[in-house]
């Protein structure tokens, strides 16, 4: 169901998220697509994942929280991210060290 090339109207991602990931955007579309509706975006030489919200209280949260998780796992720094018409950057939290100063 990849289409790339696919441009949304500007309702579609009203009540979505859109991450911008260039060279990792299929990596989360594919890690996202299986419990959520996802689309890859191409803009201006980027690609970027869209994942639509679901109406319940909290969902931007767990969508949050399974991207912040997914950045960790890849070793990204970060990733810029749009919602509402605003641009964010996410950073990926830090691995806690144990009381011996190792991970």
């Amino acid at each position: 169901m990849r289409n790339p090339g696919a441009m949304h109207s500007g309702n579609a991602l009203d009540n979505a998220v859109l991450f911008d990931l260039s060279g990792e955007a299929e990596e989360l579309w594919q890690r996202l697509r299986a419990d959520r509706l996802v689309w890859l975006e191409h803009r201006e030489g980027s690609d970027s994942v869209a994942v639509s919200l679901r109406s319940e209280p909290g969902d931007l949260a767990v969508v949050l929280r399974a991207v912040e998780a997914w950045i960790a796992a890849n070793h990204l720094a970060s990733a810029r991210f749009e919602l509402d018409g605003r641009a964010y950057t996410m950073s990926a939290r830090p691995v806690a060290l144990s009381p011996s100063g190792l991970s």
